[in-house]
């Protein structure tokens, strides 16, 4: 076990103190090879009174958060993506190299966005290359999401509401109406590409989404409680008022998913402890309690880089400045130049956390993050459902955990 446990208790302790002024909610857990479970601990509350009240109130009112409490997971879905992707690799279904408008065709009339001409209407070129499934497993694809780019949120906005991708209501042409910003393979960009890679899966598998994942991955590593479906049980968000960021949190019901049409992107609700489940098998080469999931070699994969350009491993790396990494933002947005990406996740230089070179992260938008050290034999989930990503509070909070984690597994 870890041997500051204690100390990390305190530390969470003191970060959820207060659950509308510091983090509403913050679970931690840890696993190693050996061992499924090296530290839980957990702070705050999994269900709270929208407005704030007193610590008496709460613990009438309110539900601790736990490692079984449901989590809007986000883009923690893109992992189980990927790994069904690398499944039907594996199993010969589909090859790395194979033109993705062979499974979808719609791929082909997918347009490049060049601008807004004369009278603000979008400026198109036709893809010049085929999108493949190497493509969409490391995002280089062209599509980049709508929200994250000013100019993009145009773009959306001129679709009228066709770029509802992942909302209640949404269909299949929601994504193929989206042009790219990028011609394939020119950029790493951050968008809908693990969508038409999940696309892909349902057609190749004939299963649909939810059931391929709960087959292929939930099943096998013992997992039942990660879901597109609602969940009575999921907690509300907490939403930070960017006027006030040091001001209490709007606590509310999450905006609904898609329980329908269902996607590769995000999605997935779910718990810290089941996540950690899959992480680990990562960690133990693609295996966990004699169920496989994937082969040590496909594993071996998603731990090297898979950019192959500069211009991919700069546009990787000026994204990373964000959220990636807490001591990226410690470091005041400096990027170590051996930050690159996988299969499945970014590929981090040695961090001063303590994380090392090589190890596969990634993360969803409401700050539940994940990863995986395989030099120093460590899986690990830190997950608060907070909006928006990368509050200052939460890398704060993360940077201080990490740090703890580290600690403890060092001296041992």
């Amino acid at each position: 076990m870890l041997s500051n446990a204690k100390e990390l208790d305190s530390v969470i302790a003191r970060l959820t103190r207060d659950p509308y002024r510091d983090l509403p909610r913050l679970v931690v857990m840890a696993a190693t090879t050996d061992e499924p479970l090296i530290y839980s601990g957990r702070g705050g509350y999994a269900q709270l009174p929208a407005k704030p009240t007193d610590a008496s109130e709460l613990e009438r009112l309110g539900e601790p958060a736990s490692e079984d409490s449901v989590f809007e997971l986000y883009s923690c879905t893109k992992l189980p993506a990927v790994i069904a992707g690398l499944q039907l690799v594996e199993q010969g279904k589909i090859s790395v190299d194979d033109d993705a408008s062979k499974y979808i065709p719609e791929l082909k009339d997918v347009k490049v966005f060049k601008g807004f001409d004369d009278n603000d209407e979008l400026n198109l070129e036709p893809i010049s290359r085929p999108v493949t499934i190497h493509h969409l497993l490391t995002h280089t694809s062209g599509s980049l999401y709508t929200v994250f780019d000013p100019t993009m949120n145009r773009v959306g906005e001129k679709l009228a509401g066709k770029a509802n991708v992942y909302g209640a209501g949404n269909s299949p042409q929601n994504l193929h109406e989206i042009p790219f910003v990028a011609q394939p393979g020119e950029k790493f960009c951050y968008g809908y590409s693990l969508d038409y890679l999940t696309s892909i899966v349902e057609k190749v598998s004939g299963l649909p989404l939810e059931q391929y994942f709960k087959e292929n991955i939930f099943e096998p590593l013992g997992i039942d409680d990660l879901s597109f479906m609602a969940n009575a049980k999921q907690m509300p968000m907490a939403f930070e008022n960017s006027a006030t960021p040091d001001g209490p949190y709007t606590i509310r019901a999450n905006d609904p998913m898609s329980e329908k049409q269902h996607f590769g992107g995000a999605g997935l609700k779910g718990s810290p402890r089941s996540y950690l489940k899959i992480i680990r098998a990562l960690l133990r080469g693609g295996e966990s309690d004699g169920k496989r999931i994937l082969r040590q070699e496909t594993v071996d994969l998603m731990f090297k880089e898979q950019l192959a350009s500069d211009e991919q491993r700069e546009t990787f790396q000026r994204m990373a400045q964000l959220n990636f990494d807490p001591a990226i933002r410690k470091a005041g947005g400096k990027v170590d130049p051996a930050t690159t990406h996988g299969y499945g996740g970014g590929l981090h230089a040695e961090s001063p956390t303590g994380k090392a070179l090589g190890t596969l992260s990634w993360s969803g938008m409401a700050n539940t993050y994940w990863w995986v050290d395989r030099t120093n034999d460590l899986a690990a989930v830190v997950f608060t459902n907070v909006l928006p990503v990368g509050t200052q509070r939460v890398m704060e909070g993360w940077h201080e955990v990490e740090e703890k984690l580290y600690e403890g597994i060092k001296k041992k």
